[in-house]
């Protein structure tokens, strides 16, 4: 699959650096896809990872990845333009206690939005193995192929996918993982994870 991080820090370099891996085609999206920076990200990723401006990723893209900081995400779409039924995987996050869905949902031009892989750290994305099972990642959208397209890549790197259906049912998730995090992060760091289990 083709695939577009617009983003290429933690979040964004690692998942597409996992899904290069994997033998998926990445491009990395920039405002500078020739930096210093840019090159040593694509020496890791490999053959089958590439470099270029925000409006060439979303065209070369079928998948999108927006991994971008919570102040750049109006810019960064802006620059996307119409994205013609595309999936975009929204993994951004504010702190300002407004909601990251609903803004890119609001931004993103005729895309098919899921939301995914915010609520863990890139540490865990970069290892998401552990010897009682895989972390779970937690998925939503209003688009039933997009979900399922969007579950594939994350069990493609190790993830476990779970649906939890619509945006008012993450944004539940959300807040639990949130007030878990508050506790368990400063026991057990920003590797410890979620599995859900069900028989």
């Amino acid at each position: 699959m083709k695939i577009a991080s617009i983003g290429s820090g933690n979040m964004g370099g690692t998942l597409g650096k996992r899904w290069a891996a994997f033998g998926h085609q990445v491009m990395f999206g920039s405002r500078d896809p020739h930096s210093e920076r840019m090159k040593l990200l694509l020496q890791v990723a490999g053959d089958n990872a590439q470099a270029g401006t925000v409006k060439e990723a979303v065209t070369f893209a079928e998948v999108i990845l927006l991994a971008v900081l919570p102040g750049d995400v109006e810019r960064t779409l802006a620059q996307a333009g119409d994205l013609d039924g595309k999936i975009l995987i929204n993994c951004t996050n504010r702190y300002d206690g407004m909601s990251a869905d609903l803004e890119v949902r609001h931004l993103a031009r005729n895309a098919r939005v899921v939301r995914a892989f915010h609520t863990l750290p890139w540490e865990v994305l970069a290892s998401p193995r552990y010897e009682t099972g895989l972390a779970t990642a937690f998925l939503s959208g209003d688009d039933p192929a997009a979900v399922t397209a969007v579950a594939k890549l994350a069990a493609d790197i190790g993830l476990d996918p779970v649906d939890v259906s619509g945006s008012d049912a993450m944004a539940k998730v959300e807040v639990a993982i949130g007030t878990l995090w508050s506790v368990l992060a400063p026991k057990f760091g920003r590797e410890y994870s979620l599995a859900v289990l069900r028989r």
